[in-house]
């Protein structure tokens, strides 16, 4: 019972000053302020992600300026690493299936005429 009890002043003092330090009097200012503080996350996060792709921009100009080979070695194996990689046999049925059945064209048709 004490650790609950603990537990819920904790929880009480942080609520408290959360009130306080928003100005929250309200039902209607809670909601306010919630939603400023979703467009705040919102916007570090993206701006955390445009540092993260120019970081990975300027690291990748280096290494092209550097060493090259290294560069090209590391674009290669970024784009090698394919998620939903198929079984030889099913690739082989796919295309047997597009390109095994034999298909009648039209001989007489104007344009192979024309060649």
């Amino acid at each position: 019972m004490e650790i609950k009890r603990d537990n819920r002043k904790a929880q009480n003092e942080k609520r408290t000053r959360l009130l306080k330090k928003y100005n929250i009097e309200k039902k209607e200012n809670l909601d306010k302020v919630i939603e400023e503080l979703k467009q705040r996350v919102s916007a570090k996060t993206q701006r955390l992600s445009r540092y993260r792709k120019r970081q990975n921009q300027y690291y990748q100009n280096k290494l092209f300026r550097t060493d090259c080979k290294k560069f090209y070695n590391c674009l290669r194996q970024t784009y090698s690493n394919v998620k939903n990689e198929r079984d030889k046999e099913e690739v082989e049925n796919f295309w047997r299936e597009m390109y095994g059945k034999e298909v009648k064209h039209n001989g007489e048709a104007h344009w192979i005429e024309n060649q």
